[in-house]
């Protein structure tokens, strides 16, 4: 068994790339599926937001389940589901069997974090949870890569059908190989390491830090969302960049965001997670501003924006999802990762169809950037609040 436990940060892994695989796929294939389809843009992103609007609204059930049913059978059937979702989709002759398959591939999407989060608290001592969440959480930008480099080949090779079905029946595969090394674990009684000062919540009640997080998590998903969902047509039709290369831009932008939230969440659980917060928001928000002047400056601007992205908007994810572990008991780690992914894909989910409907209505990605820009800001505003409280005290060893 301690042998199996050394496999806990790959197969937290490879349960996130199934878990959010699907929702950047769709963005790598977006021009074929609207040229195929006959669909708007802002079809696409309000199609897409059904992955990430279930995953919202069933963030809070599935993560009070995974406290019921146990962790490692929460992330098993997560992986099932976003499976399930992509060899759905690889059948998709129109629109409305898309949006099936982005609902049942929607389901893993939310669930993802809470399922993982409740496992880390479970198995992972603190003092390294901070590292296992940081590679937990590049299984995210990892799907980013995968999605960049390997499916435009697949569905020059096939079609987008073809190229989405045989990612599903390769994470069928996974799934049956994570049931035989994912170790067996009970939730342990007691605290983690750390905790957020004012954390401590009645047991059906939590406390209103987790709020504040929800929404710092709400802001920052509108302002990356939309970027995630529209930045490969933005560089194919206002900078004419090629498809390959647009792919290649989001899986350069997924490597760095795999290393950054490694090293971030190891940071943060030796330091102050909130004010990581506060840099990260500043540094999205500036990603954001490169982005915006592109068409002005340049599309040599896009490398740096590429670098701020990744660190940024991708980082913070890992860091949030750490803070919930380490305020949190052990046991409630499930429900209370509820809200923030619920705050998170809320935010993904209202950004896409009105990030397409702008760009439908004024031609133009700018207005939609400049938004990134204050909605980054904003969370600056609340988590600065949130760090000149002193919010997060060390815990006594339970």
């Amino acid at each position: 068994m301690p042998a199996r436990r050394g496999l806990i940060p790959a197969m937290m892994i490879t349960a996130m790339v199934t878990s959010t695989f699907s929702l950047f796929a769709v963005a790598v294939l977006a021009s074929a599926m609207i040229d195929d389809l006959e669909i708007s843009r802002a079809t696409l992103g309000l199609v897409g937001a059904l992955n990430t609007g279930l995953g919202a609204l069933t963030a809070p059930l599935t993560g009070r389940l995974t406290d019921v049913i146990g962790p490692r059978r929460s992330v098993l059937v997560m992986m099932g589901f976003g499976a399930v979702g992509l060899v759905i989709m690889g059948f998709a002759e129109n629109v409305w069997t898309v949006a099936v398959a982005l609902l049942v591939a929607g389901v893993a999407q939310g669930w993802g974090n809470p399922a993982c989060n409740a496992y880390i608290a479970a198995a992972v001592d603190p003092g390294e949870q901070g590292m296992t969440m940081g590679l937990k959480q590049s299984g995210v930008t990892l799907a980013i890569v995968f999605s960049g480099l390997i499916v435009p080949p697949l569905e020059a090779a096939t079609t987008w059908q073809g190229s989405f079905l045989i990612v599903g029946i390769v994470f069928v595969g996974l799934i049956l190989v994570s049931a035989r090394l994912l170790p067996k674990v009970e939730p342990r009684s007691g605290r983690s390491a750390g905790k957020v000062a004012g954390s401590s919540p009645a047991k059906d009640r939590l406390p209103p830090f987790i709020l504040r997080l929800s929404i710092y998590a709400l802001l920052m998903g509108m302002a990356s969302g939309a970027i995630g969902r529209f930045l490969p047509l933005f560089l194919e039709e206002e900078l004419s960049v090629s498809t390959v290369w647009a792919g290649r831009t989001v899986a350069a932008s997924g490597l760095i965001g795999m290393v950054a939230r490694i090293m971030a969440a190891r940071a943060a659980e030796r330091g102050d997670p909130i004010r990581m917060l506060l840099h990260l928001a500043l540094i999205g928000a500036a990603a954001s501003v490169m982005l915006a002047s592109a068409t002005t400056v340049g599309v040599w601007i896009i490398a740096p924006m590429v670098l701020f992205y990744g660190i940024g908007y991708t980082a913070w994810n890992a860091v949030i999802n750490l803070t919930v572990v380490m305020a949190m008991p052990r046991e409630e780690a499930g429900r209370a990762s509820g809200p923030v992914i619920l705050g998170f894909l809320g935010g993904v989910t209202v950004a896409s169809p009105i990030a397409g409907w702008v760009v439908d209505t004024w031609g133009t990605y700018g207005p939609v950037w400049w938004g990134g820009v204050a909605l980054a800001l904003l969370s600056v505003t609340l988590v600065h609040r949130l760090s000149i409280e002193r919010s997060v005290k060390p815990l006594e060893a339970a």
